[in-house]
């Protein structure tokens, strides 16, 4: 099963978007409840109130496994390169606008899923 296969399957199954990503990134696809409380605290320079979880997920998995991969690149600058590509394919990090629905509002997030 692919990250991305794995990340929507664990949306379908209730997660945020965010835990959903991460959890995609985890060996045993288990969130710890250290990992938990690290994602739901998570926040990130340039990145709005009503941010896309999709991408505040990429976001955790590029700082909190950055040690682990070796790359050149410093967690920043990878973030900044991760959000600046997704602002070329998608044009946005608003949430209500990448989908269409506004995912506080239970009616919205129930046609999301759907």
């Amino acid at each position: 099963m692919t990250r991305k296969e794995l990340a929507l399957e664990t949306f379908r199954k209730g997660r945020d978007c965010d835990k959903a990503v991460f959890s995609a990134f985890e060996k045993d696809e288990i969130i710890s409840e250290k990992e938990d409380k690290y994602i739901h605290n998570c926040e990130f320079p340039g990145l709005p109130h009503t941010k896309c979880g999709a991408v505040s997920g990429a976001g955790c998995v590029i700082f909190h496994y950055k040690e682990n991969v070796g790359h050149e690149d410093t967690a920043e600058e990878m973030w900044q390169k991760f959000k600046n590509e997704f602002l070329k394919r998608h044009e946005s990090l608003n949430c209500k606008e990448l989908i269409g629905y506004d995912l506080s509002v239970k009616r919205d997030a129930m046609e999301a899923v759907e």
